[in-house]
């Protein structure tokens, strides 16, 4: 078991240190992100979908960023903007289910390393 399955609800990692895009737009992500949890609660660690987010360095991906990490999953997202990110909040984070479309491909530049 992993140190994201042993937790209960969602950690949310998004890259702001790497080239795949510009830092800010990361931050503008989290800074929305961090709203969308407080709105609904998630922000209280007794919630049964609780969230958090943490802002981070290169994920590996390196292109088309930002780039979004849910855990316990591990499910990869690129090109997140405010539209993807509130339908990322929505059909995984609220309702369990990777959005597909949304998904970074496999194949990395270079390992990640956790």
């Amino acid at each position: 078991m992993s140190l994201f399955e042993s937790r209960r609800g969602r950690r949310v990692m998004i890259c702001v240190r790497g080239q795949c895009a510009p830092p800010e737009k990361g931050r503008n992500i989290e800074t929305l992100l961090l709203e969308l949890i407080a709105r609904h609660g998630l922000d209280n660690p007794d919630h049964p979908q609780h969230a958090t987010c943490t802002i981070t360095n290169c994920l590996a991906v390196c292109e088309d960023g930002p780039i979004l990490i849910v855990h316990p999953e591990g499910v990869k997202y690129h090109r997140v903007d405010e539209t993807a990110l509130r339908r990322i909040f929505e059909e995984h984070i609220l309702g369990g289910q990777p959005v597909e479309s949304l998904r970074a491909p496999n194949s990395f530049k270079r390992p990640l390393f956790l």
